[in-house]
């Protein structure tokens, strides 16, 4: 399974840009998303708002589908599927935290769903660092 997971690496790249967009947008809709459950309370304790989270998310998600379209189009630029992909694995490293700090604190009486899923995110995120890291060496050596 890990070598399907890592020969194919460009989709699960995609699919975790895609969810740092949605999550961005989702944030920038009109209404309080962070007040609409306790799970959000991390966040707010932290003193983040929905502009604070949303604006760098949409950027981050931007750059990286960006990189991810250029590398496709040009072999040479793996590296910037590198960069993206650990910046993106920082992001749902943060975002699983967050999304833990409530029950961690005592504030909620049960994990929250976000806390896994955003962590499974970081670890296949890191998963494309290293995959890119490789595609890194096999560009200097055909390049």
């Amino acid at each position: 399974m890990s070598d399907v997971l890592l020969q194919h690496g460009r989709a699960l790249e995609w699919l975790t840009s895609c969810a740092l967009l949605v999550f961005a947008l989702t944030l920038a809709l009109p209404g309080d998303t962070l007040a609409s459950s306790p799970s959000f309370s991390g966040f707010l304790d932290a003193g983040l708002d929905e502009a604070a989270i949303a604006m760098p998310l949409s950027w981050i998600a931007a750059m990286r589908m960006a990189g991810l379209y250029i590398n496709g189009a040009w072999r040479r630029s793996p590296i910037l599927r590198m960069v993206g992909a650990i910046i993106g694995a920082g992001v749902f490293g943060f975002l699983a935290v967050m999304f833990a700090v409530p029950y961690l604190t005592g504030q909620q009486v049960a994990l929250s769903t976000g806390a896994g899923l955003y962590a499974v995110l970081c670890v296949f995120d890191l998963l494309a660092a290293y995959r890119t890291g490789a595609d890194v060496g096999h560009a200097k050596r055909i390049g």
